[in-house]
C-alpha cells in the first residue's frame, strides 16, 4: 500500500515519511548560510510551513528545491534582522599567526552574501549548479557569474597570502 505521487500533488503522509532526510538537508543548508545554532530550528519552521502549504507545490518532484528556496529566504530574513555588529563565533576562524596559514574560511566569509552562498552550496554542500540556482532563486547563469566572481576574489586572496 504505497503512497502514489502525482505530478500535481504530494500527500502529507509522503511528506512526513521524507521528513528526516529533508530536515537533515535543510539543516546543512542553514549551517552553510551561517545560521549556526539556529539552523535546526529554522529547518523545522520551514518544514512546518511547507507541510501546511503543500497545496501550493505545483510538482511533487520539486519538493526539495521548493523547501530549499524557503530555507534560503528564511536565512536571509534572519541575517537582516540580526544586529550588524553581532558575530557568530562559529562563522569564521581567524588564526593567530596568519603568516603560516592560508585562511580560506575567512576569505570566503568576506565575500558578498550572494557569492558566499553560491560557494557554500556548490563547493561546500555539493549542490549542482542548477540546484543551487533554484535554492537561491536566481538563474543558472546568475549562479555561474557569482561563482566566477567569487573564484576571482579568492584567487586574489591566495595570491596575496602567497607573497
Amino acid at each position: 500500500m504505497g503512497v502514489e505521487l502525482t505530478l500535481a500533488s504530494i500527500t502529507t503522509d509522503d511528506f512526513d515519511a521524507r521528513y528526516p532526510r529533508l530536515f537533515a538537508d535543510l539543516t546543512r543548508l542553514g549551517h552553510a548560510m551561517g545560521a549556526g545554532h539556529e539552523a535546526e530550528d529554522m529547518a523545522q519552521e520551514v518544514l512546518l510551513e511547507g507541510r501546511q502549504h503543500l497545496g501550493q507545490l505545483r510538482e511533487a518532484q520539486h519538493l526539495q528545491a521548493w523547501l530549499r528556496r524557503m530555507m534560503v529566504r528564511a536565512c536571509w530574513r534572519r541575517q537582516r534582522q540580526r544586529r550588524p555588529n553581532s558575530l557568530d563565533a562559529t562563522a569564521a576562524y581567524v588564526p593567530l599567526d596568519r603568516s603560516d596559514v592560508l585562511d580560506l574560511a575567512t576569505a570566503v566569509a568576506q565575500l558578498p552574501p550572494r557569492e558566499r552562498l553560491a560557494i557554500a552550496l556548490v563547493y561546500g554542500l555539493g549542490y549542482s549548479q542548477l540546484e543551487a540556482a533554484t535554492a537561491m532563486g536566481i538563474s543558472r547563469g546568475g549562479l555561474a557569474s557569482s561563482l566566477f566572481k567569487a573564484r576571482i576574489k579568492l584567487a586574489r586572496e591566495v595570491e596575496v597570502e602567497a607573497r
